[in-house]
């Protein structure tokens, strides 16, 4: 958890999405979103006027869908509608993305900071499945787990606002993952020091280890080594989906007579439903990996 003084100098910085910045690095991302990824967004009629919690599914390794799903918001809204977005504290803490992540409207993954930016009219994207989600292995890309993390609920419930799930496919074709890694990210200490379930192993990063440990024996694959490592984090260029689904009242959906946890259970059940639904849905019009 983040001490009480950062998060008042971060509950300041709630604020500091830059439209101007966001306008400069827009022909960038357009390129992304409308030539690598071809990216699609339906649902747009389901968007709340006030503010909601949006809560998507991950994909894949650097997670690029919600780089995209920004984007989409920006060239539809603007900066008349405020939104920000829940980052995992890796990637906060990284020099480069802490610079860069705040000023497309990216906030620590903190509940008093979630509760504040609701508080302060803010709509909030949420992942509650995180990077184990977005970890997993490639066989698993049509199933929607949130691993029954529950506090994006307990979020919208204390906000009273409505949740509207947001279905992503075709981020985890652009990493092929082979296997999460939890076992690496463990023994390395990664999961109690950066809360980090897991290290992914892909082809790619194989053929790095590969250079290397061939590299002890003969020079050229050394000279692969650079080339090969910073293939790890490029994604190839999948077909992104996006759709945007009907808002839940989920303060309607609590039962007076029922406990806390059968409440958010109940809940929680019916969100991932409907989720994989749609999930399952769109899989069934992918004709090809990564074509779409």
């Amino acid at each position: 958890m983040l001490s009480e003084r950062r998060k008042r100098r971060l509950f300041k910085d709630l604020a500091k999405t830059d439209p101007v910045f966001a306008d400069k690095i827009s022909p960038f991302l357009e390129g992304l979103y409308n030539h690598y990824f071809r990216c699609e967004v339906t649902g747009w009629e389901n968007i709340p006027d006030k503010k909601a919690l949006y809560v998507g599914n991950h994909n894949g390794l650097l997670t690029f869908e919600v780089l995209m799903l920004f984007h989409a918001w920006w060239k539809r809204f603007g900066a008349t509608r405020r939104a920000v977005g829940l980052a995992h504290s890796i990637a906060l803490d990284n020099p480069l993305f802490r610079w860069l992540l705040p000023k497309i409207g990216a906030i620590p993954a903190d509940p008093d900071i979630a509760n504040e930016a609701l508080e302060k009219d803010y709509s909030l994207l949420v992942y509650p499945g995180g990077e184990k989600e977005s970890f997993r292995p490639y066989k698993e890309r049509k199933v929607v787990d949130f691993y029954q993390r529950k506090g994006f609920i307990r979020l919208a419930l204390r906000a009273r606002v409505p949740l509207v799930p947001i279905v992503s496919i075709g981020a985890h074709e652009s990493y092929v993952i082979l296997h999460r890694g939890e076992e690496i990210a463990e023994a390395l200490g990664l999961k109690e020091k950066f809360r980090l379930h897991g290290l992914p192993i892909t082809f790619r990063s194989i053929f790095f280890l590969w250079c290397v440990t061939t590299g002890m024996f003969t020079f050229f694959p050394l000279l692969l080594a650079p080339a090969a490592f910073a293939a790890i984090f490029v994604p190839m260029p999948a077909k992104m989906t996006f759709r945007i689904l009907p808002p839940i009242d989920v303060v309607s959906m609590v039962n007076a007579e029922d406990t806390e946890e059968d409440n958010l259970q109940r809940i929680y059940d019916y969100v991932v439903s409907q989720m994989q639904t749609v999930l399952t849905d769109e899989y069934s019009k992918r004709k090809l990996p990564v074509v779409g």
